[in-house]
């Protein structure tokens, strides 16, 4: 029982919590942007919602061990 889904008791999708996470780490989007562009599809999510999806589940579309980028020498 230790493989839990991350998304249980979620009030949204696991494909929509994710689909905002992408899109605010792809995309220079604010929180703001990513609530009016799911209004625009008829799903009403406050903007601290999502911020907190991207706290919560950015690690684990980033990688949980973030590794430093490389030095450039000249």
């Amino acid at each position: 029982m230790n493989n839990q889904n991350p998304f249980k008791w979620r009030h949204y999708e696991a494909d929509i919590i994710l689909l905002c996470v992408r899109w605010y780490l792809r995309y220079s989007l604010s929180y703001r942007d990513l609530e009016e562009m799911m209004r625009e599809r008829g799903l009403h999510v406050d903007h601290t919602t999502i911020y907190r999806w991207v706290q919560r589940y950015a690690c684990s579309r980033t990688g949980a061990t973030m590794q430093a980028a490389p030095q450039k020498y000249h």
